[in-house]
């Protein structure tokens, strides 16, 4: 009897050592983009709170510990699958240059070991602990971007109406609020996302200290999102309120700052006292006792299963390093195309004034090579014209949608539909905007180019890099964007022939700019 227990307990030992030599593998190999992680985490502000949350996930790791002796059968050819699916991510992920799924997928890859190694138990040990990360890592640009503009429209419509609820005269353009004396501009940075992201981990990690149903722990989410949209839009209306009563510096330096800092620590009391008054008095009993409470847990010597599934990830593991190691050092192709500085000027009957994108939008943009010029015709409205071309697309280095540009300049959307344009005989779909500030009216054609495709759908777009990502070594792409101002005598059927006309001029010019398939 004591040799069998002796020969599991060494079954166990081994076992723990596999999964971490196992682990160790996975993050040597996930290095590369674990330093692309903390540099978003030291020079993004929104979401600084990264090593905070890392440091309470080992925490969690280290609390549940006495979960690891208890390790079981079941789940382990699911975690085999999980690791599998994970390291194909992961994989994908590198190629098409996406970075947050690549963080995503380790820990899900990470989660797979675990189950696999030790059945449910494990999962359940590490399960909390990786549940909180996900939440400092950044999302898709684009997504961050259309979050971001979003957000600062809302902040400023609350704002407002605020402001003029209390008697100040406020006008509003876009983003920018004035009053007169000064304008304040909602930027990006005041956004609010900086309070988002913190908070529904603070929601996250509060729902963890409960030993409450799901449902509860969502509605946790849910309570921090929306008072950390709310409490931005305040600070942002007592800046005004401060502004219009007061002096006019105190909005900027280190007000503006301290403020911030109050906000968010008033934000993070409000969001702990809202979900505190959630609970039944016998849920707050159970404080500190969520995921921390493993005592019903009881240490096994059940002899584990340590043959095919956990053969199969460390298998899977190894295979990780030649496939890694592979596509890091696969160099993208980068197709042949003449410089836009050439760009015909003459576009039909049109000739263009050529002009120069701001040096700050250039850097935000981070286009490889671009134009912008404003074709005119004698007595009508000059049609400008912007393309910017990536060579290879990647993390904060794709177009700007101008359906999340357009309000941030002041303009408001009154129209926007998908209308198909003829290329060779054969339609291809654009966006058609039509925007107004105040009595102006713009006309706006855009779509996106990549490899000879023409898309309209900006998360199309995204779902044709990935697809050239993985056909091929091509991430280039790039967005046309055409403009007319519409006169108050001019309608918008004339308007649209005109677009359309110069479109059908244009597109012949294109490939020589912007490389076909």
């Amino acid at each position: 009897m004591t040799n069998m227990v002796d020969t599991t307990m060494v079954r166990f030992e081994w076992s723990k050592i596999l999964l971490l030599l196992s682990t160790l593998t996975v993050l040597g190999f996930y290095a590369p983009d674990a330093e692309l992680l903390w540099t978003s985490w030291m020079e993004l502000e929104e979401f600084s709170h990264g090593p905070m949350m890392l440091a309470v996930s080992l925490f969690l790791l280290w609390k549940r510990r006495a979960l690891l002796s208890s390790p079981d059968n079941r789940g382990q050819m699911l975690g085999v699958f999980i690791i599998f699916l994970s390291i194909a991510v992961y994989s994908l992920a590198i190629k098409a240059g996406i970075q947050n799924a690549r963080h995503l997928s380790v820990l899900s890859l990470i989660f797979g070991l675990f189950l696999t190694f030790g059945g449910l138990t494990y999962a359940r040990y590490v399960f909390p602990a990786l549940i909180l990360l996900p939440f400092v890592v950044p999302p898709p640009s684009f997504l961050n971007s259309n979050l971001s503009y979003g957000l600062q429209l809302f902040s400023t419509d609350v704002s407002v109406f605020s402001l003029r609820a209390i008697g100040v005269t406020v006008f509003q353009d876009g983003n920018i609020i004035d009053l007169g004396k000064m304008k304040l501009e909602v930027a990006e940075a005041c956004s609010g996302l900086r309070y988002l992201y913190p908070m529904i981990g603070l929601g996250a990690l509060s729902g963890m200290l409960f030993d409450i149903m799901l449902w509860k722990r969502c509605l946790f989410l849910v309570l921090a999102a929306a008072i950390s949209i709310i409490m931005n839009s305040v600070r942002i209306f007592l800046t005004g309120a401060f502004v219009e009563f007061t002096d006019m510096g105190v909005s900027e330096g280190f007000f503006h700052l301290f403020e911030g800092w109050v906000f968010f620590l008033i934000s993070f009391v409000i969001v702990l006292g809202a979900c505190w008054l959630t609970l039944t008095k016998k849920e707050k009993a159970t404080v500190g006792n969520g995921v921390l409470n493993v005592s019903d847990v009881e240490p096994t010597h059940a002899e584990i299963s340590i043959k095919t599934p956990v053969f199969s990830a460390i298998a899977l593991c190894v295979a990780l390093v030649p496939v890694t190691l592979y596509l890091r050092n696969l160099e993208p192709t980068i197709p042949a195309r003449t410089s836009f500085s050439s760009f015909p000027l003459k576009i039909g009957n049109l000739i263009a004034e050529e002009d120069q994108i701001p040096g700050i939008e250039a850097q935000i943009l981070q286009m490889s090579d671009y134009f912008l010029g404003h074709y005119k015709e004698q007595g009508l409205p000059p049609i400008s014209l912007f393309i910017g071309y990536y060579d290879q697309q990647s993390a904060g280095r794709t177009p700007h949608s101008p359906r999340v540009c357009i309000p941030s300049g002041g303009w408001e959307i009154r129209n926007l539909e998908t209308v198909e344009l003829m290329k060779d005989g054969k339609p291809v779909p654009v966006n058609r905007v039509l925007i107004g500030k105040g009595e102006q009216k713009l006309l706006v054609y855009y779509w996106f180019q990549q490899r000879g495709k023409f898309i309209a759908n900006e998360y199309a777009a995204k779902f044709n890099l990935l697809l050239g990502g993985l056909t091929s070594s091509r991430t280039d792409g790039a967005l046309v964007r055409l403009s007319m101002p519409i006169s108050s005598t001019m309608s918008e059927v004339v308007a649209d022939k005109r677009l359309e006309e110069f479109s059908s001029n244009l597109f012949p010019v294109l490939p020589k700019y912007i490389p076909d398939a």
